[in-house]
């Protein structure tokens, strides 16, 4: 998981709040634990999506007290237009669902028109809410919404 989040993080600095910088910068212990309670929590999980035995996506959700958020969302640019991303996607709308979610929310940098229309192929909706990146303040992170 570490090597592939920090992938993701050097192809697009500008999708996520984390810095490749910072996220090299933890320790083994901090990943292994990231990994461990991805795996066993009930309120949040990480996935990675492989082709041909090597990591090529990843996307995870967690509740943030009866909120739930999809994170971490990337897939190798060598891959993309395969239907990965919508499988990462299924995978965590499942956890969610499954745990008893009706909604997930997600941030999409301006600019990212490919996730953007990723995310509104799969019915998530523009709720009109925007914040700072915090890696980048000069760009805007627009919330979407997803029933479910």
């Amino acid at each position: 998981m570490r090597d592939t989040r920090l992938r993701a993080l050097a192809d697009a600095p500008d999708a996520f709040a984390t810095t490749h910088a910072e996220a090299r910068q933890r320790p083994d212990a901090w990943w292994i634990d990231w990994a461990r309670r991805s795996a066993e929590a009930e309120t949040q999980a990480m996935y990675l999506a492989w082709l041909d035995g090597r990591a090529v996506g990843i996307a995870g959700a967690f509740d943030d007290n009866g909120t739930w958020h999809v994170i971490s969302m990337w897939v190798d640019p060598a891959e993309r237009g395969r239907g990965i991303g919508r499988r990462l996607l299924d995978a965590v709308v499942a956890f969610a669902s499954a745990r008893g979610a009706r909604e997930l929310i997600l941030g999409v940098t301006d600019g990212n028109v490919a996730a953007r229309a990723l995310y509104e192929r799969y019915g998530f909706v523009d709720d009109g809410g925007a914040e700072q990146l915090r890696s980048n303040p000069s760009l805007m992170l627009r919330e979407m919404r997803l029933s479910i």
